[in-house]
């Protein structure tokens, strides 16, 4: 794989190495992606994210549905769309399921566990919901009984996280969590509370470049992996301020790949 030419950061003869090192041979995975029509008007094709994550050099991106109006049941035509996008690149694409726990949810959980998704997208300020509520604990059970992954939204709309987070951990020990946005609305609870934990990903989507710093100096880098957000974050700017910071903070290229992608890879093998 060829060095990135979107860099800001300063080429001396000093950084240089390091970021060869770092392109030769990593495989990049964005673990926070939408295919879909939003609410909001934010929209983003199956199609159109392969074109992004080619110009981009990302191999993989695990994809979720938007937040569309248009789900009749509970996501069930949203998560179909992610199951087609999966099976048309299937080298591609990482398929997670959405959820609302305040419909009946057990139905579409079992039909998109049979079709082989690997993780579910959770929305507490989209769907409203308190993310320890009763109607959301018994997808955390059945997500721990399948080995499957829950990437939960930490982000705008919400406040104090943390507490809620431990505990889900507290209560589903081996509950694989993808944190969305790293918790970045309580940012030094969540990393103190929940930055040494067991099956916890803190994924880097839409942090600012401050709080990039304190997650990459706090937690073990083993515990952090790329996202961006996309079609609310471009790709190349999330992955020039996320390897322009850890370079910034001292991480080895080593390092820097496993955050790339080799950290969140060892959940989908």
């Amino acid at each position: 794989m060829k060095m990135h030419k979107w860099s800001s950061y300063s080429l001396t003869s000093e950084n240089i190495g390091i970021y060869e090192e770092i392109f030769e041979n990593v495989k990049i995975i964005d673990t926070h992606a939408h295919i879909g029509k939003d609410e909001d008007g934010h929209s983003m094709s199956a199609d159109k994210l392969i074109k992004y994550m080619d110009t981009a050099n990302i191999n993989k991106s695990i994809v979720f549905p938007l937040n569309d109006n248009n789900h009749s049941v509970n996501f069930n035509e949203s998560n179909d769309a992610i199951l087609l996008a999966a099976k048309v690149y299937q080298d591609r694409f990482i398929p997670f399921f959405r959820l609302d726990p305040n419909k009946s949810w057990k139905e579409e959980f079992n039909l998109r566990l049979g079709q082989g998704f690997k993780g579910i997208k959770l929305h507490p300020r989209s769907q409203n919901f308190k993310l320890t509520s009763s109607k959301v604990m018994g997808i955390y059970e059945e997500a721990e009984k399948n080995n499957i992954a829950i990437l939960v939204h930490t982000g705008f709309g919400l406040e104090e996280v943390a507490e809620e987070l431990v505990e889900i951990t507290k209560k589903f020990s081996n509950l694989k969590i993808i944190i969305g946005h790293a918790g970045f609305v309580d940012l030094d609870n969540v990393i103190k509370k929940l930055g040494k934990k067991e099956n916890i990903i803190f994924d880097t989507s839409t942090l600012k470049i401050f709080d990039l710093f304190d997650l990459l100096k706090k937690v073990d880098y083993q515990k952090i992996a790329f996202g961006s957000d996309i079609p609310y974050y471009d790709i190349d700017l999330a992955l020039e301020g996320l390897i322009d910071s850890a370079i910034t903070v001292g991480k080895t290229a080593y390092q820097i790949k496993k955050i790339l992608g080799g950290n969140i890879a060892k959940w989908f093998q």
